[in-house]
């Protein structure tokens, strides 16, 4: 597919048998038709730039977890959550989201999780790896041209680390041949842990997003570095935003509550933080 000067390619990235479960809309290469939904880390800020670069949706609000922000309040095009566990609407996420196998799941959501239906009782099943590089996978963008930019691409929400655990390594691998990057399992096999962890100090990978007091986007993250590893910008939206909803916040475990059903419909977002734990917000 070519569409203003950019190529994205359908013969590379996400094998069919995992790309034919997503959500029609992921499919659809209408510009402009969403705004996003940009979370507080790098993986969220990625996965925006890349959703600008290939269908030409840019940032409007930005979501710390209880509070959702907007910037252009007469914008009226329906959000698309970028790294995150919405309950309704679109996204693209990479969290658990079920604590059982047939716990309800948001069917706009695009999330392997979700779609290979893995929950807290598999947990170890799960694809540990980042929104961006899901993302990157589904649209066939061509990997960055340096070993550098690819082992930054794993640096992202530490999709290296599960190489590099024994009893996980398998599942890992098969994610990336599902993907479609076998080149980055090659890649994992001549490098180690610390290369990757000397790479997340080295551009501050870990480095959070958030508003200043005056409203304006901020972060440590070095995106005049970042820049240089990626075809397309990553940058900060530059508008003021203001609070639009803010949000309960609740957790449990899944001993006390063995369903997500049991949380009601007022959830905004929910997704486990381990096998036995979980957070989500809600409209009191």
């Amino acid at each position: 597919m070519k569409d203003s000067g950019r190529i994205f390619s359908f013969t590379r990235g996400m094998k069919k048998v995992l790309k034919e479960r997503f959500p029609e809309w992921c499919s659809d290469f209408t510009q402009r038709q969403n705004s996003l939904i940009l979370t507080d880390d790098f993986d969220s800020l990625l996965g925006s730039a890349i959703e600008k670069h290939v269908k030409g949706n840019d940032i409007n609000y930005f979501y710390n977890f209880n509070k959702l922000y907007v910037a252009d309040r007469s914008d009226d095009k329906k959000a698309l959550g970028i790294d995150l566990a919405l309950h309704k609407g679109k996204s693209w996420c990479n969290h658990v989201i079920r604590i059982k196998e047939n716990d309800y799941v948001n069917p706009q959501t695009a999330n392997i999780n979700a779609l290979l239906k893995v929950h807290s009782g598999n947990y170890t099943k799960k694809y540990a790896m980042s929104t961006s590089l899901t993302m990157w996978s589904f649209y066939g963008l061509p990997l960055p041209e340096t070993k550098e930019g690819k082992m930054l691409l794993l640096c992202v929400d530490s999709s290296y680390l599960g190489h590099y655990r024994e009893a996980f390594r398998d599942v890992h691998n098969e994610y990336l041949k599902l993907l479609g990057f076998e080149e980055l399992i090659d890649l994992l096999n001549e490098t180690t842990e610390f290369d990757y962890e000397f790479l997340q100090g080295k551009y501050k990978t870990k480095a959070k997003i958030q508003l200043n007091k005056d409203g304006y986007l901020q972060t440590n993250l070095p995106l005049a570095d970042l820049q240089g590893f990626f075809d397309f910008p990553i940058e900060l939206p530059t508008m003021q935003f203001t609070l639009r909803n803010q949000f309960k916040e609740g957790k449990g475990n899944t001993f006390q509550t063995q369903s997500k059903d049991k949380l009601g419909e007022n959830v905004v977002s929910f997704a486990l933080t381990g096998k036995k734990y979980f957070k989500y917000t809600y409209i009191a």
